[in-house]
């Protein structure tokens, strides 16, 4: 058997599949892949950011699918669609385990309602797209999992993971380290630059004023997802709080944008209504790098957030500056209001 493990991502609804799911968790083990995945249904954006780290981390995504559409998030979506509609976006090789006949099983294991039943019976439809296995019991879903498994890996062939020593390279750690080292250099050569335009923050947007934010999303409408393009205008006040409460203490670049992306959401669905009047859900905001760079860029300039280096860290990590808090605080105090006349 080969040294290279495969890092493979289970997703499933919870309560109907958990044998089925213990299954699987034994058996990819065997076939040279590691299974990983949250155990509970995901809920809030702290869950689904930790989901889609997992996904992108993994070499491939398996769907396994019995009778019921799963736990809806906020935008009507179940996290489960999601989980594979993401996989898919990120180009993942996905292997759906389809039960062949949801009907049949126990109705406690079932959707309860017309409407949970009429959304499987949708995203059944969109998964046979794809490659898909049939299975009806343990038994033929292990049979389907260990033949399908390796076939897939041999198509389509993924970095996985190998032991740390087998990958060592002196001459690699020290090229990386130079690399760190010229990056932290470029970075105090532009604060220096920075610094010298003291002037240019009050000719520069801010407040009230307001920033077309461009980023692209997932558009549902009649039982079919459609990746579009978005504009939404935001305040820089907006933009700032969506983030800033929680940047007392450093946070890398990636929290930025998911804190940012949460805040466009609640605008996102009506945008794309004006030119997608039948859209019913929005998912999967993603800004747009020059957009996100923008905002970055203007925040710093304005003085209200600054880099902070983490050499053992390949992100990037920003930190609210003095400035930054206090602007913060005006915008977040609550105003003592006047009282009622006796």
């Amino acid at each position: 058997m080969s040294d290279k493990r495969y890092q493979v991502f289970v997703s499933s609804t919870y309560s109907d599949l958990q044998s089925e799911r213990r299954l699987l968790t034994q058996i990819l083990p065997v076939l040279g892949c590691l299974p990983c995945g949250l155990e509970l249904n995901p809920s809030g954006v702290s869950a689904w950011a930790a989901i889609k780290k997992l996904i992108d981390e993994s070499d491939y995504y398996v769907l396994l699918v019995g009778s019921r559409y799963g736990s809806l998030s906020p935008s009507g979506v179940s996290y489960t669609h999601m989980e594979y509609v993401y996989a898919a976006t990120k180009q993942k090789p996905i292997l759906v385990l389809m039960h062949e006949a949801p009907e049949t099983r126990s109705i406690e294991l079932q959707e309860k309602t017309p409407e949970g039943r009429l959304k499987l019976r949708d995203f059944r439809l969109l998964l046979q797209r794809g490659l898909t296995a049939g299975w009806t019991d343990e038994r033929s879903l292990e049979m389907a999992l260990r033949q399908h498994i390796p076939q897939l890996i041999q198509s389509r062939p993924m970095p996985g993971w190998v032991r740390a020593n087998q990958v060592s390279n002196p001459q690699l750690e020290r090229e990386n380290q130079a690399l760190k080292q010229r990056l932290a250099e470029l970075e105090q050569e532009r604060d220096l630059w920075l610094g010298k335009g003291e002037g240019l923050a009050t000719s520069m947007a801010q407040g009230q004023d307001i920033f077309e934010v461009a980023y692209r999303c997932k558009a549902y409408a009649a039982g079919n997802c459609e990746e579009v393009s978005v504009r939404s205008q935001l305040s820089w006040n907006a933009l700032f709080l969506s983030f800033a409460p929680y940047m007392s203490q450093p946070q890398h670049e990636d929290f930025i944008a998911a804190k940012l992306a949460e805040r466009v959401q609640e605008v996102a669905l009506k945008d794309v209504q004006a030119s997608r009047p039948k859209t019913h859900a929005v998912t999967d905001i993603t800004l747009a790098p020059l957009c996100f760079n923008t905002i970055k860029l203007q925040f710093r300039t304005l003085g209200l957030i600054r880099r902070v280096p983490r050499p053992e860290d390949a992100r990037v990590w920003w930190q609210l500056t003095t400035a930054g808090e206090k602007h913060m605080t005006a915008l977040m105090a609550v105003r003592k209001t006047a009282p009622r006349p006796a």
